[in-house]
């Protein structure tokens, strides 16, 4: 998903706008945006505005810079300059979604899916995106339960007195993998949606957990401490016996640390790794092993990592504005976009398909609810200044 393409675009066309009569602090304060020196090309900037306050270009300049430095207030009032002299400038993509949130804004809308009373949780999509598996305490006991992307037709597919989470789609959809402590401890079960019947898979003392099917649904891969840390597991799917494990082996172990979360990207574990207090993210080739360390901003261990079905961008949890926020990063921009703007608790769980909803769950609205967000309707122009307005 193009998240910041948009203001390449438009950043060049206030390049081309302003033409070879550019002012000098103007075009200055420009090559030192492009060059990441923000102190250098905020002087640059500040001047040409107070040198022509009705130049269009150092204002859309201008308040790129304050918002790449977080500068709230001034980058509000330069974002409002703007629309007033250039209301295409200030659609820029980047602008709208950090001057939503300094305006205590989401820069994207969320339906909300779930409402019931009683925790909705642990929320996962199918590949084809229609169907939404989740967990439900709705009826007084964790169970089990499915819908489709728009909310509707929420059933109940477990019965059970113990509690079962943590559901992830098979590759074609007729299938969850998830979690139950019915037999003593954190185990893998498998529920076939067209028959509703349920096998247990994993046999263990230890806690097994994270279940999620291989790219072509052949095999289990989880989490699990049987090893003594907490490693990746992996083990056939075929028939077997109905008291004992397919033999299982582990698929990742790091003897310096412990694998804190996984998911999958691409045909690749996505594994957050921790080791002495720090927490990693590595991605880990399935089939030979090879591990390459991911760079991305201080995320918050045990909560989802996922990335965008095109691999372009990465979905992650973060503590660094106060309170758990999901956060999409892009690594060839080094640059993260923050998504939620509320001080409830939100944790990130996948995305459609085509990558223009993402899937979290969040208890701003008392209990823990299931919702989507719409990365496809960033805020308006217009929403941004009805909003300023106000102030």
């Amino acid at each position: 998903m193009k998240l910041f393409g948009k203001a390449a675009v438009i950043c060049a066309m206030a390049c081309l706008a302003a033409g070879c009569g550019e002012p000098g602090a103007v075009r200055k304060g420009r090559e030192f945006l492009e060059m990441g020196d923000l102190s250098r090309a905020l002087a640059q900037l500040e001047r040409a505005v107070s040198d022509n306050p009705r130049n269009a270009a150092a204002h859309f300049l201008l308040a790129r810079a304050y918002c790449l430095c977080d500068s709230s207030a001034l980058a509000v009032k330069e974002y409002s300059l703007l629309s007033q002299l250039d209301r295409q400038m200030a659609d820029d993509t980047l602008l709208r979604q950090k001057v939503s949130l300094y305006l205590g804004l989401e820069p994207y809308p969320s339906v909300r899916l779930t409402e019931a009373r009683g925790n909705d949780a642990f929320p996962c999509i199918s590949g084809d995106g229609k169907r939404i598996a989740f967990s439900s305490k709705r009826d007084g006991n964790t169970e089990l339960y499915v819908m489709t992307d728009g909310g509707e037709d929420q059933r109940r597919l477990t019965s059970n007195r113990a509690v079962d989470y943590g559901p992830s789609f098979s590759p074609d959809g007729l299938r969850l993998l998830f979690v139950s402590d019915r037999d003593g401890s954190d185990e893998i079960y498998l529920y076939d949606l067209s028959s509703g019947k349920e096998r247990r898979l994993t046999y263990s003392k230890s806690d097994d957990w994270l279940p999620c099917f291989s790219p072509d649904g052949q095999e289990l891969f989880w989490v699990s401490d049987r090893s003594g840390r907490y490693a990746v597991w992996r083990m056939p799917l075929a028939p077997g016996s109905p008291k004992e494990e397919n033999s299982s082996r582990v698929l990742f172990e790091d003897r310096a640390g412990e694998v804190a979360y996984f998911g999958l990207c691409s045909g690749r574990l996505m594994v957050q790794k921790e080791c002495k207090n720090q927490s990693f993210l590595l991605s880990v080739n399935i089939s030979d092993g090879r591990v390459d360390e991911i760079a991305i901003p201080s995320f918050r261990s045990g909560i989802p990592t996922i990335a965008l079905p095109d691999g372009g961008s990465i979905a992650y949890v973060s503590t660094c504005d106060g309170n758990d926020e999901i956060y999409l990063y892009q690594p060839d921009k080094k640059r993260s976009v923050r998504l939620t703007n509320n001080v409830s608790e939100d944790f990130v769980f996948g995305f459609s398909p085509d990558g223009q909803k993402m899937l979290y769950d969040s208890d701003r609205g008392g209990d823990r609810d299931v919702y989507l967000m719409r990365l496809d309707q960033l805020i308006t122009r217009d929403q941004l200044m009805s909003r300023i307005t106000k102030l």
